[in-house]
């Protein structure tokens, strides 16, 4: 009978230990998977800014028709969110553009794992676009894509360090606390 506890022990033991590490180690590898899909993100934002310039400067389109076409022409999260800003800003309901951009910038932020730097940004590219001006907004556009294209330099750039440091660190704390506990 005591044998069998101490067995019992043993392998209660290990299977903590294995638990604890795997969930460590897969702790690290969300951080990576997170900074792969915010590149990606960034890169369909890229996308849909160019296509929304397009269609303003070139098919004369509204905001809100510009929004749909582009939304319905890139299958993604950001798609989606130019799609669902598209369709609140054909019913207006008595709201103001810029309120309906911040609504819908608070759903992005929800779906997406853009920065607060990035959602800061398309902010101030929202009070840009609210001028009835053509060429404002696409001045503003151009500025806003810039601005993306570095920001994707600089995430593609720092990629390979920041998921082998995430990896590393994830599978260190999680030797660091079965060190600990045992």
């Amino acid at each position: 009978m005591n044998e069998f506890l101490m067995h019992r022990e043993i392998v209660c033991k290990t299977l903590g230990v294995c638990l604890i590490f795997i969930a460590a180690a897969g702790g690290g590898l969300t951080y990576s998977r997170r900074l792969r899909l915010r590149l990606e993100q960034l890169r369909q934002l890229q996308q849909l800014m160019l296509l929304l310039q397009g269609e303003i400067r070139y098919q004369c389109s509204t905001l809100p028709e510009a929004f749909l076409t582009c939304g319905n022409q890139v299958k993604s999260v950001c798609g989606s969110w130019f799609m669902e800003t598209g369709k609140r800003l054909n019913e207006m309901e008595g709201v103001g553009f810029q309120e309906i951009w911040e609504q819908q910038l608070l759903n992005l932020q929800k779906d997406t794992m853009l920065s607060i730097s990035n959602i800061e940004d398309l902010r101030r590219l929202g009070n840009q676009l609210s001028y009835p001006d053509k060429e404002t907004q696409i001045g503003a556009l151009k500025l806003y894509s810039h601005r993306l294209k570095e920001q994707e330099d600089q995430l593609t750039k720092e990629l390979p360090v920041k998921m082998k440091l995430g990896t590393t660190l994830g599978v260190l704390s999680g030797l660091f606390l079965i060190i600990l506990l045992m």
